[in-house]
């Protein structure tokens, strides 16, 4: 891809990313609705979100089904009607990194995030999301392909690879911001959405030293599996033995990432090496298109959380 240096260059492509990220939430939607019509017709008042008459297994997989439709629908026509291409997307074997380094890094920004997150929603009287979870059997395999498996995969495919893909042009500072925000305000929920940012950030930027999403892949099935974990322990588990995962996985792994990049840092290690020049991380914002699809994400992120 050609280097973007001009704001215009940015403008579109900032623009591209907003219309894909609310595409991709009304596509969810849509598909939804349309799954959920043909699960009434089988079964009178079954829906997605009440999937009365359907094995949890069943709606499982009808959920990954949408979620699948939502995501690549926008990819295709970014395909179609950007720059963008099959390259772009990064789905290539990533150069030499530092699995142990980026994994500690990513797990404890991801969970000094969510402390944060959790402890700023209690104060702001804001709610949360129940998870629930089957007790096992296949459905609860299910559950973990749906909850780690679906999200790492599609969703990296979508922001750091083909949103981040279509602002890579403009440097990285503006095509790891651009993505992360919307990652994270699509979560529609106060804390998911501060934990989604940094890791968005974070995930960004290993894609663009690596020069690959796979890696992504990895360290957000990880994120998932602990949190699913955690979850299932909360469910089913002894609630002491629950609440000492939690704490040990709130607590450890941020100081444990402290460490190590104190450490990497002693070494000569530099976060900036390796990244590509170009426009400032907040020129996406001189899109008007970006402006407000932001605007409107935060405001149902509001509305979304003062309801719950």
């Amino acid at each position: 891809m050609p280097k973007i240096t001009k704001i215009r260059g940015v403008k579109g492509a900032a623009s591209w990313c907003a219309l894909s990220a609310v595409s991709y939430l009304a596509a969810r939607t849509l598909f939804s609705q349309i799954i959920s019509f043909f699960m009434g017709l089988r079964v009178e008042g079954a829906s997605l979100s009440n999937p009365v008459g359907f094995s949890q297994t069943e709606a499982g997989l009808l959920s990954m089904l949408a979620a699948l439709a939502a995501i690549l629908l926008p990819i295709l026509l970014l395909l179609r009607l950007t720059r963008l291409q099959a390259q772009d997307l990064r789905l290539l074997l990533p150069t030499p990194w530092s699995p142990l380094f980026c994994t500690a890094l990513f797990l404890g920004a991801a969970n000094a995030a969510n402390l944060f997150g959790s402890l700023l929603s209690r104060l702001l009287g804001a709610g949360g999301s129940a998870v629930t979870l089957p007790a096992g059997g296949g459905a609860l395999v299910i559950s973990l392909v749906e909850l780690c498996v679906v999200p790492a995969v599609l969703e990296e495919l979508f922001f750091r690879g083909a949103l981040q893909g279509l602002l890579r042009p403009s440097g990285s500072a503006a095509a790891i911001f651009g993505p992360a925000l919307l990652f994270a305000l699509l979560h529609l929920d106060l804390a998911q959405g501060i934990t989604a940012f940094v890791c968005g950030v974070f995930l960004g930027w290993l894609t663009e030293r690596t020069g690959s999403i796979l890696p992504g892949m990895l360290l957000h099935f990880l994120n998932n599996l602990i949190a699913f974990v955690i979850a299932y322990l909360q469910l089913y588990g002894a609630q002491p033995v629950a609440l000492g995962a939690e704490l040990f996985v709130l607590l450890f792994f941020p100081l444990f990432a402290l460490w190590m990049t104190w450490h990497a840092l002693c070494q000569g290690f530099r976060f900036s090496a390796g990244l590509r020049p170009g426009v400032e991380a907040w020129s996406v914002f001189t899109s008007p298109t970006y402006a407000a699809a932001v605007a409107l994400l935060a405001a149902a992120c509001v509305l979304q959380s003062h309801w719950m």
